[in-house]
């Protein structure tokens, strides 16, 4: 069995006083000899008694000197364990019951040193690994949730066809072809979220202009919106090029764009903007429609997060798309947010302004790579 640190420290103490001891007890007697020789000539003493008398006497005052400090090193020793070595192991059985899958265990932070920051840090990472399994147990229940309700249309439709109470109509086809495509949908928008949470080591980035992506962008969606009478507008305020990886801005845009044709009712209006702001560049989408309950905004980019899920079943959404906005942001050094007023909601994400004119490597703490490209609608 290994000592404790206890007894190492104990350990450490008695071995610096008795090492001090000996040396001392080595030179005592010149020390004494040179000592004494002064004396006696000062004072014309020539007794060899006197001599072995102080000796003696200096000896025993260094040995109890030295119980002495040996009796203080334990007792601090004590104190150090006390103070120290009980709170760190408190904190390896917190980490052991952690490992073992117990996230509500918390480390007692009794003061401000690097014992009590330690302890706070280790509060604070099983904090992050209790939400972090909070949100894998709701993904799995989200995702069979989700694949539930399109599997289970599915298997009504094929047996009704199979017992022929449903004739195999093409607008029974057309049906069963829909929720395979929300099906399809799903797992493509699961395949994304699963690329950004392998955080492959770098992601390619070059000089883009944000303008120009949302130009593109609109260029391709102008046909969606214009059949359903909703007008599109874009307002680009700014023409700098930034180091950034275009394939990924056009992701993040075109699921902004899938969010605002959700929920803008035929007739609407869809307004697109890109603004230069102090370090960063802001691209928003706005729509008119129904808007966003205040307390749904801050967790709208959380994945399988919907505030009316209904709703948003209906009309085709996982819930996954803005939170696949939020990690575009988060590789690029931005943010996200959304505001709902007056009949008008506004989704945005930033990426930070890095000047670039030619091809980079965006590295940052925790990069994620860029999923395949999304094809055109």
């Amino acid at each position: 069995m290994r000592p404790s640190l206890l007894w190492k420290l104990l350990a450490i103490n008695l071995l610096v006083v008795g090492v001090a001891t000996a040396v001392a007890a080595v030179h005592i007697g010149g020390v004494a000899d040179g000592i004494f020789m002064r004396l006696m000539k000062e004072f014309n003493i020539e007794t060899q008694a006197v001599h072995a008398l102080f000796v003696r006497d200096l000896r025993s005052a260094l040995l109890g000197a030295s119980l002495i400090a040996a009796a203080i090193g334990l007792l601090l020793s004590l104190v150090l364990f006390r103070t120290v070595v009980r709170p760190v192991r408190g904190m390896m059985t917190m980490a052991g019951r952690i490992a073992a899958g117990d996230y509500g265990v918390r480390a007692p932070v009794t003061s401000s040193d690097e014992l009590g920051r330690l302890a706070a840090s280790l509060n604070l990472m099983a904090s992050a690994l209790a939400r972090l399994e909070r949100q894998r147990k709701d993904l799995v229940a989200d995702v069979a949730h989700e694949l539930r309700t399109p599997l289970s249309n599915l298997r009504g439709y094929l047996e009704a066809v199979r017992d022929g109470v449903t004739p195999a109509s093409p607008e029974t086809v057309s049906l069963l072809h829909d929720e395979v495509m929300r099906l399809v949908r799903l797992v493509q928008a699961l395949h994304e979220l699963s690329l950004f949470d392998a955080r492959l080591p770098d992601v390619r980035a070059e000089a883009v202009d944000p303008g120009a992506v949302v130009r593109r962008v609109l260029d391709l969606r102008r046909g969606e919106f214009a059949s359903r009478g909703v007008a599109v507008r874009e307002e680009i305020r700014t023409g700098v090029a930034v180091a950034a990886d275009a394939d990924l801005l056009t992701q993040a845009l075109h699921n902004l764009l899938d969010n605002a044709a959700r929920h803008t009712p035929d007739g609407g209006a869809v307004t697109v903007r890109t603004v230069a702001e102090t370090g960063a560049v802001r691209i928003a989408v706005t729509n008119t429609g129904e808007g966003i309950d205040a307390a749904d905004l801050p967790h709208i980019f959380e994945r399988f997060y919907r505030g009316d899920k209904s709703r948003a079943r209906a009309s085709g959404g996982a819930g996954i798309g803005l939170a696949i906005v939020k990690e575009v942001a988060r590789i690029h050094g931005g943010d996200v947010g959304a505001s709902s007023a007056g009949g008008e909601t506004t989704v945005w994400f930033s990426i930070a302004a890095r000047p670039s004119a030619a091809p980079t490597t965006l590295r940052l703490e925790e990069p994620v790579p860029a999923p395949t490209a999304r094809p055109a609608p």
